[in-house]
C-alpha cells in the first residue's frame, strides 16, 4: 500500500523537478553570433520589458554605469508605450559594424510609430551587441538627430 502512493508522489517530484530545470533553462541568455540576432534578441528583450535582457545584447551610453541604467529601464518601462518593432534596413559598415535602421510601434501616444531610428550593431568581446546611444525624434516632421546622454541632462524648474 504505502509504494502505490509513494510512486504517484515520485512522479509529481520529477515532473516539478523537470519543470524547474526548463524554466533556468530558457532564462539563460545566448551570446548573439550575428549582428541581426542580437537586434532582435535586444528589441524582443525591449518589447517583453525585459531589462536584463536589454542590457544582455546591448552597450548604452545613457548611462554612466549597470545600477543606474537597470533603473532607467525599469522606470521606462512604466511609461514607455513602444509594442512593437520592425528592422527596415540594415548596411554592413565593416567585419565589426553593421548600421540598422528601426521603426518602433506605439500605443496610446497620438502617433502610431516612429520614423525609422538609426543604430549601430557592433561586434564585442562577448558577441554581437547593440549600441544604445540617445536620440531625439521630431515627432512633427519625423526628423531623427542626436540626443543628450540622459547622464549629461540638465534640468530645470520654470
Amino acid at each position: 500500500m504505502k509504494g502505490k502512493k509513494l510512486l504517484p508522489l515520485l512522479l509529481a517530484g520529477i515532473v516539478a523537478g523537470s519543470i524547474l530545470v526548463a524554466t533556468n533553462t530558457t532564462a539563460e541568455r545566448v551570446i548573439a553570433q550575428t549582428p541581426m540576432e542580437a537586434a532582435t534578441e535586444y528589441y524582443d528583450a525591449y518589447i517583453a520589458r525585459d531589462a536584463e535582457g536589454m542590457m544582455f545584447y546591448s552597450k548604452d551610453i545613457n548611462y554612466l554605469d549597470e545600477k543606474s541604467r537597470e533603473e532607467g529601464y525599469v522606470k521606462d518601462f512604466k511609461t514607455n508605450p513602444t509594442t512593437g518593432y520592425e528592422i527596415v534596413g540594415s548596411k554592413q559598415i565593416n567585419s565589426n559594424e553593421v548600421e540598422i535602421s528601426v521603426i518602433e510601434k506605439y500605443a496610446g501616444q497620438g502617433y502610431e510609430q516612429s520614423p525609422p531610428l538609426p543604430y549601430k550593431v557592433f561586434k564585442s568581446d562577448n558577441g554581437w551587441k547593440v549600441l544604445v546611444e540617445p536620440l531625439e525624434i521630431n515627432t512633427a516632421t519625423g526628423e531623427v538627430t542626436k540626443g543628450t546622454p540622459i547622464h549629461q541632462r540638465k534640468y530645470t524648474d520654470n
